[in-house]
């Protein structure tokens, strides 16, 4: 497949991006230098006016919790999981994460989002969804056993399972191990997973320290902070991606940086959840420490907009510091391009020759967006989902001036919110 994206606006300048076979293959001030020339390509896409940026890497997803999305809102985060998604989860089925996974992959396609990270039950339904609507994704294989032997063991089974056919994964996909928290998979699992991680080099997708609660349960039960627990029992490592670590310390987070461990932070959920604190995202850097951005789950969010997600990110970094220079527009968005492409291992994240083509063209025309002083600016504090025009993964065009082109939109919609409202009444909240 030959895509020609002709006359986009990139970096300050107009570029026509040359795309064959998934692949970046020229990016030429002059649209007639480029290759695949006009009359070889297969499609042109005349971007004249629009602007051409990385796609978006959400780093830390559940995607199908998008059918819990306005339920079970304004709740401290352990009632809301204890009362609330939990007792649902109980109840899901296959074919629900399959719908909740769909509704959430238009949703990232809407608002450019072409990779996500995801930690979630039913991976074969998650990549199922996933290769049909043509987006990337890491599938966390989640583990919890809450310190239950048997339990232990059917999960134990579970992964192995996944391990052994993760070669018949689609191109796009890959294996995480994902055991939930520190909180709900016993240290002797915790061990094992790392095991299984070093001998089958698979990272490891954990929720670490995302509450004052976690840590204080953590030294009482362990004898020391969460990031201490997690190198004793061999987890801590450069495959180690951890979401949130709001409280972490200053010794934690220089272990993160030796290790080369990565931290995702998400934002909004944070706040929404109110757990008490903002990840510092300049300790991190100072401390060498990989960070990239994510939503978190459409239950908690309840968006998946990464554009939003942005201008959260930014803004709460600012607060935190009490100075506006803290995470800047650029910085912002390299967390959920540049810096999600280098923690997943997805090229550099640039619109550049020899990288993925995985991009989106971006209408900064609106009202929302002018007069156009600054395009990264504009994208990160003014923009929303909404101001997507394209969103291309893998060289193939997911959506166009709007239109979805990978599914039938409606049909996902009608079937989501079928299945949400029947999981919610059968969880007992209906």
């Amino acid at each position: 497949m030959k895509l020609l994206v002709k006359d986009a606006v990139l970096d300050g300048g107009t570029a026509t991006l040359g795309i064959e076979d998934g692949e970046i293959v020229s990016v030429e001030a002059d649209p007639y230098a480029a290759r695949p020339g006009p009359g070889e390509a297969d499609r042109v896409i005349d971007a004249s006016g629009l602007h051409a940026f990385p796609s978006l890497r959400n780093g830390h997803t559940h995607a199908a919790m998008t059918l819990f999305r306005g339920w079970g809102d304004d709740l401290p985060l352990m009632t809301w999981l204890q009362e609330h998604v939990w007792p649902a989860e109980e109840q899901m089925t296959a074919e629900d994460v399959y719908h909740g996974t769909r509704l959430a992959l238009v949703e990232m396609i809407r608002s450019g989002t072409t990779h996500f990270n995801e930690m979630y039950w039913h991976v074969d339904r998650v990549a199922r969804a996933v290769e049909e609507l043509g987006l990337r994704a890491h599938l966390g294989a989640i583990f919890i056993d809450h310190g239950d032997p048997d339990t232990a063991e059917e999960w134990r089974e579970n992964t192995l399972r996944l391990i052994e056919a993760r070669d018949q994964l689609h191109p796009r996909l890959s294996l995480a191990l994902a055991p939930h928290s520190i909180y709900t998979v016993s240290p002797e699992n915790l061990e094992w997973l790392g095991e299984l991680s070093r001998e089958h080099g698979l990272p490891v997708h954990i929720h670490l320290s995302e509450t004052r609660t976690e840590v204080e349960e953590c030294v009482e039960a362990h004898g020391v902070r969460p990031v201490r627990l997690l190198d004793e029992v061999g987890l801590l490592g450069a495959d180690l991606i951890a979401a949130h670590g709001v409280h972490v310390n200053d010794e934690e987070m220089a272990l993160l940086g030796q290790a080369g461990a990565a931290v995702v932070t998400n934002p909004t959920a944070n706040m929404k959840l109110a757990v008490g604190g903002i990840f510092d995202h300049d300790r991190a850097r100072e401390a060498g420490v990989r960070v990239a951005l994510g939503t978190d789950g459409a239950g908690s969010n309840n968006s998946l907009d990464m554009i939003e997600e942005m201008k959260v990110a930014a803004l709460a970094q600012k607060h935190r510091a009490g100075d506006p220079r803290s995470l800047p527009a650029g910085q912002a968005l390299g967390l959920a391009t540049t810096g999600g492409a280098e923690v997943f291992g997805q090229g550099s994240g640039r619109l550049e020759p020899g990288e993925p083509a995985d991009l989106m063209l971006v209408d900064l025309s609106g009202a929302a967006t002018r007069p156009g002083h600054d395009p990264v600016s504009d994208l990160v504090y003014a923009a929303s989902g909404s101001c997507v025009h394209t969103t291309i993964c893998d060289g193939r065009v997911l959506m166009h001036d709007g239109e979805l082109e990978v599914a039938d939109e409606d049909e996902i919609l009608r079937e989501a919110e079928r299945a949400g409202r029947a999981l919610v009444e059968r969880a007992g909240g209906g």
